[in-house]
């Protein structure tokens, strides 16, 4: 392979190896992307999963104290254990799965937890409903209850710390995400720029490809064909002003040595 082949051969094939390559580089930076995003999603779908968890377990315990402490109803006494050790298993497998970063932000709400325990602990085991409706019916109401004020007083605020800790584990979940879309955009920005850059060197390629076949091919082939063409006609002398390399230079040398010795085409 010589000459203007072999020019056009190797040109071309590096824009093959130019492209198949940056299509490999974005190929593979695209996947890592899609598993990124795929991760992101499923660890978030995961986190409002056992956020929502935690709040559906600690609005159970809620009822179960309003109906045992507001309407003195004495069967939730047990409900209220219940659910209390239900709300306290979700914490713990949130515990477990959580990062580093929200150890401090459990630490609070297992102590937020505790105290919500120990409020409606002390209710059940120091001053039992059944206590107190006996007090109510040996002092003939002298003496009673008020679920609704303790539930307001001593049980809400607690409930609310709680549920505020709760709100803050999800919304450091939503946070923790910024950083991580960050990434993702850093991501895509690599992805996209070895295909831009594949192009812009594409582009250049293709331009000196177009000028030198213009220049080293087109030019002198028009120049050969109007000069033979004029020799045919006009017998106007056989030149050509472009210059000639390798296989147009064969071309051109054959065509001056059959015009210079033009028997040798009747022989």
């Amino acid at each position: 392979m010589k000459g203007i082949r072999k020019r056009v051969t190797i040109g071309f094939l590096s824009i093959v190896v130019l492209l198949f390559f940056s299509g490999l580089v974005s190929l593979f930076e695209l996947n890592h992307m899609s598993t990124d995003i795929e991760a992101i999603l499923s660890s978030n779908k995961r986190s409002i999963e056992l956020a929502e968890n935690m709040l559906d377990a600690i609005s159970a315990h809620d009822r179960a104290v309003v109906n045992y402490a507001v309407f003195r109803d004495t069967l939730y006494s047990d409900s209220c254990k219940m659910r209390f050790v239900e709300f306290s298993d979700h914490i713990d497998l949130v515990r477990k799965e959580a990062s580093k970063s929200t150890v401090m932000m459990f630490d609070s709400l297992r102590l937020n937890a505790d105290r919500l325990q120990a409020v409606v602990h002390e209710l059940r085991t120091s001053r039992t409903i059944e206590n107190l409706v006996l007090l109510d019916t040996l002092y003939n109401g002298a003496t009673t209850f008020d679920g609704k004020g303790w539930y307001e007083r001593n049980y809400v605020p607690a409930y609310d710390d709680t549920s505020n800790s709760i709100m803050r584990v999800m919304s450091h979940a939503q946070i923790s995400l910024s950083p991580r879309a960050e990434q993702l955009s850093r991501n895509a920005y690599r992805a996209v720029t070895p295909v831009f850059i594949s192009l812009v060197v594409m582009i250049v390629i293709l331009l000196m490809f177009y000028y030198f076949i213009m220049i080293y091919a087109l030019k002198p082939i028009i120049e050969m064909n109007q000069s033979l063409g004029n020799w045919l006609r006009y017998k106007v002398p056989f030149k050509t002003k472009s210059e000639c390399r390798d296989e147009l230079l064969e071309l051109k040398e054959k065509i001056e040595s059959v015009i210079t010795t033009p028997k040798n085409i009747i022989h």
